[in-house]
């Protein structure tokens, strides 16, 4: 445990898978009507919402806003994610005043401005010997945060544990809120961890420091599953970020003393359905065997990895760089769908069915955590209007590794304009604040197929409406609507 601590000091202020190639050609599928295409992959390096690599921006004070030249810097750089920790010391004893609220809500209405979304942490210090509040307190400023979280939940990504202890980790509580020489969760800090909860709407996890706790404040060290995964439940929204990744045997101290591989194996299930990110933690001596690439790739993929610190611990980056793979865990922490073929009808009447299927591969580590919406968009090639329909489909459950066929089946209304449709796979967020916003919506990992302006994925298709076509009408629920 000490061996750990000391370590944090060098912190700045500021199924099992195996490797997947992903299918690659210089020439991308051409547009056909009617049959089956299949699409060529991409090995583009580029950014979709909640994950990959994040920027770190940490304020102890509340003269340091987020900047637009700031997240404009990290949009250049393929970041879609930035930690926002804001450490409080003066606060510990006080209510948070009106002032720091508004501070932090001006955070978000900029994050959400730039495109980008927060992973958040609370803390009330910043060193090892530091005070934290005590309990009362610290669910009275979650009770304050609450509306600005549940109004801004949008543009949080995540919000990992915090408040309590050094660092907000949750370990050294100054005000013994967790057991502070086993780290076992109590009974104050599993009140504050369902304040934290209760706080946020059901759509967004938090993120305890260990997975230990998660075990003890559950009690139980079975991981989800799959009925339980994304259901709202407190536990099916509770993952794990490791801030001492790759530093040591036990990542000093995330594992549990002599139950790493019991860890590793709960981790390893329970992160199908929860997010799971962190940092690395040290380049010493210590971690000299596990910060190479060979071990690096076997542990992110074993973990399901879907978010990591992009400026810390630079010389552990600095070796990924040198070794070859950073661009492999830069396309591969997180989701990473690729679309492999999809059937389209050539020609569809007026009140007539479009069907289609299409298959995905995700070739990332982990699964999409937060909703996510899947829609089919018809755009009329003359005149730009644009048709789309609903999918019922649950991204978040196309698992790292698989793939997964999807069946559409919808109407077409019977005042459509005639002509041709271009076809498109569009993959928005939900929040009415950001649907129509592309930096917000999943790019597919193939080639030619993305299109920027909309955010929508291209199926390089058309269907042709027209009355000139056999066909049964459509009596379902599911009928295109304009945009």
């Amino acid at each position: 445990m000490m061996r750990r601590l000391l370590q944090r000091l060098q912190i700045p202020v500021i199924f099992s898978l195996v490797s997947l190639t992903v299918a690659g050609s210089c020439q991308a599928a051409t547009e056909v009507n009617g049959g089956t295409t299949t699409y060529q992959g991409s090995l583009e390096n580029f950014a979709s919402p909640e994950r990959g690599f994040y920027a770190n921006f940490l304020t102890k004070h509340q003269d340091s806003p987020l900047q637009a030249f700031q997240l404009k810097t990290v949009k250049a750089e393929n970041i879609s994610l930035v930690r926002r920790v804001y450490v409080i010391p003066q606060y510990r004893y006080n209510s948070l005043p009106q002032s720091f609220l508004e501070f932090v809500k001006q955070d978000f209405d900029r994050a959400r401005d730039a495109g980008v979304k927060l992973v958040v942490r609370f803390a009330y210090n910043w060193d090892i010997g530091g005070y934290d509040a005590p309990k009362d307190i610290i669910l009275t400023h979650l009770e304050q945060l609450q509306p600005i979280l549940s109004n801004n939940y949008d543009v949080i990504a995540y919000l990992e544990a915090g408040f309590i202890g050094a660092w907000g980790q949750w370990n050294r509580s100054s005000h013994q809120l967790i057991n502070n020489s086993t780290l076992d969760v109590t009974a104050d800090s599993r009140s504050i961890f369902y304040k934290m909860l209760s706080a946020l709407p059901p759509q967004r996890m938090v993120l305890l420091p260990f997975p230990k706790q998660k075990m003890d404040m559950f009690n139980t060290t079975q991981p989800l599953n799959s009925d339980e995964a994304f259901s709202g439940t407190y536990r099916a929204r509770t993952g794990t970020h490791n801030d001492g990744f790759l530093a040591s045997s036990d990542n000093l101290g995330f594992y549990t003393y002599r139950q790493v591989d019991r860890d590793k194996q709960y981790l390893g299930n329970d992160n199908l359905y929860v997010v799971h990110g962190g940092e690395t933690a040290s380049a010493s001596e210590h971690a000299q065997p596990y910060i190479g690439c060979a071990n690096a790739l076997k542990e992110m993929a074993q973990l399901r990895w879907s978010v990591l610190n992009s400026e810390f611990h630079h010389a552990v980056l600095q070796r990924w760089e040198q070794q070859g793979c950073m661009l492999e865990i830069k396309r591969r922490l997180g989701y990473r769908f690729r679309l492999t073929n999809a059937t389209i009808p050539a020609k569809v009447k007026p009140s007539g069915t479009f069907a289609m299927t299409f298959t995905v591969n995700n070739d990332g580590w982990a699964s999409a955590y937060n909703p996510r919406k899947v829609e089919i968009v018809l755009r009329h090639k003359q005149t730009g209007k644009e048709y789309y329909l609903p999918v019922n489909e649950e991204p978040r459950k196309w698992m790292p590794g698989n793939s997964k066929t999807v069946n559409v089946e919808g109407g077409i209304p019977a005042n459509m304009p005639h002509g041709k449709y271009q076809v498109f796979l569009n993959f928005p967020d939900p929040s009415p604040k950001l649907y129509r916003r592309p930096a917000y919506s999943i790019r597919l990992a193939n080639q030619n197929t993305w299109e920027a302006a909309t955010g929508y994925n291209s199926l390089l298709r058309s269907v042709t409406i027209t009355p000139d076509v056999s066909g049964n009408n459509y009596f379902g629920n599911q009928v295109f609507a304009p945009r």
